[in-house]
């Protein structure tokens, strides 16, 4: 009888934490060190969590990992969204994030990506994360695409130009940007593999004096 009275007392008492809190810290410390260089131990001591508290709210290290790895990548597919919806010319839009990614990334600056290290640690081995990362780089794909059908729709690319393929390069070249950078190399480096990529898009006359240098000159 006092057992079942201990356990509803347990289950009614409020959780003394904040999930979403819980859910970011562990995004941090799996991205530095990833899901196997994560010890239980470790990830108690990143989020604050007792033991028993992370099971029971989370199930266990992989499903926190899990919670952690997704919201990863819900902002990482949302970041290339907002590429395609963004106010400027989608040519400007274009080389706008390439820069972005240069200075974000370049010299190690940003905070490492949980996305990025997951796709490559676990993808080849773990059916879910495999499942989750090819759909996250589909969605930067179609993304991309739609931002250089956008282009050709405004005259600023050649209207014969693949826009999938195009999307895809993107993709690769801004997550391959992202790693170099993560890497150490410089922003300078990045920048200048970033505005060299633009000669492979096909831009008309319309699209390079919509380039124009009122962003600054990045040449």
């Amino acid at each position: 009888m006092g057992d079942t009275r201990d356990q509803e007392e347990t289950m009614a008492r409020p959780r003394a934490f904040d999930e979403a809190d819980v859910v970011a810290r562990a995004r941090r410390a799996f991205a530095e060190t990833g899901f196997a260089g994560t010890s239980l131990d470790a990830l108690l001591e990143a989020t604050g969590l007792a033991r028993q508290s992370l099971y029971n709210a989370f199930g266990g290290k992989k499903e926190l990992f899990m919670r952690a790895f997704l919201s990863d990548t819900a902002e990482a597919v949302d970041a290339v969204e907002a590429v395609r919806h963004g106010s400027d010319s989608p040519i400007t839009r274009i080389r706008a994030q390439l820069v972005k990614v240069a200075v974000e990334h370049g010299g190690a600056q940003a905070a490492p990506s949980l996305f990025s290290r997951t796709a490559v640690e676990l993808a080849a081995r773990d059916a879910e994360v495999a499942s989750t990362v090819a759909t996250a780089f589909g969605a930067m794909q179609a993304h991309y695409a739609a931002c250089i059908a956008e282009a050709q729709a405004a005259g600023e690319v050649d209207a014969e130009a693949d826009a999938d393929a195009l999307g895809a390069f993107f993709v690769a070249l801004i997550e391959g940007m992202s790693t170099l950078g993560g890497s150490g190399v410089p922003r300078a480096t990045l920048l200048q593999i970033g505005l060299s990529s633009m000669a492979a898009i096909p831009v008309t006359a319309l699209g390079r004096d919509h380039l124009g240098t009122e962003d600054g000159d990045w040449s």
